[in-house]
């Protein structure tokens, strides 16, 4: 009679044992997952929001990205994530600015754009990187390793803290990748890939559905996979065409397919 309760008890024992092993190897694995999902990726999603009427906090929210700029050095909307100011040209360089991240100059090998010319931005250069604790080099319109400007702007040693780059040739993550890499590679400083997508604003204006929706789903679900992957890649934004599959918000504000799709990539 007394093996009974014996065998009952070590039983008991060995299902107890077995039951709290598993729970405690589950609780392992859980918090890493989470810790991947909620830090590291998270903190790289940006974007450049244009504050017209209408676009705000809401919006950010709605896109899960942790920090927004919007080529100005203020901004009008009171958010709950990180803002990054820009000093666009030449004429702002004497904003009251004093952060811990700055942008410099936007497209100055660009005449439609800021329009400088390395000498100048040289001499100005030293104003900019007075006002932040880490600043990003001017950003091409044209390509960045192969263009003149860049290179001849780097040459002169300015404090450049991470290389600011612009990307708009088409929907293949593949060039994208090692497009990215050259970069890495040719001036080993950490990118912040503040522009992306298939197309420019202009460009989508001119052929709006020229990429299908699926072409750009699997484009940011791949570029974003990666960027969130390589050490080199600190942060990146993605660019609302406002028109078009490269567009995030319709014109109520709400997500496109292309938003839905930027807001849920890891």
């Amino acid at each position: 009679m007394r093996l009974i309760p014996r065998m009952f008890l070590f039983l008991t024992l060995l299902f107890l044992f077995v039951h709290i092993n598993a729970r405690e190897k589950n609780q392992h694995v859980n918090p890493s997952k989470e810790a991947i999902d909620n830090t590291s990726i998270d903190a790289k999603k940006g974007v450049g929001l244009v504050e017209s009427s209408g676009f705000g906090d809401s919006q950010l929210n709605a896109l899960h990205v942790a920090w927004y700029y919007n080529w100005n050095y203020k901004t009008n909307i009171h958010a709950s994530i990180e803002y990054v100011p820009m000093i666009f040209s030449t004429n702002s360089t004497d904003a009251a600015v004093k952060v811990p991240i700055l942008f410099g100059y936007n497209e100055p090998d660009n005449p439609k754009q800021s329009n400088i010319s390395v000498e100048k931005a040289l001499l100005t250069w030293p104003t900019l990187t007075s006002k932040a604790q880490r600043i990003g080099s001017p950003a091409m319109a044209g390509n960045p390793v192969t263009g003149n400007w860049l290179s001849s702007f780097m040459q002169e040693n300015p404090k450049v803290d991470f290389i600011t780059v612009h990307w708009y040739k088409g929907p293949s993550a593949e060039k994208f990748t090692q497009d990215i890499e050259t970069i890495c590679n040719t001036y080993k400083k950490p990118v912040w890939v503040t522009e992306f997508a298939p197309q420019t604003v202009s460009e989508s204006k001119e052929k709006s559905t020229k990429y299908s929706q699926q072409e750009v789903n699997q484009f940011i679900q791949k570029t974003v996979a990666w960027m969130n992957r390589n050490s080199c890649v600190e942060r990146f934004a993605w660019h609302d065409s406002k028109v078009g599959t490269s567009a995030l918000f319709n014109e109520s504000g709400t997500l496109t397919e292309t938003g839905k799709t930027y807001a849920n990539a890891k």
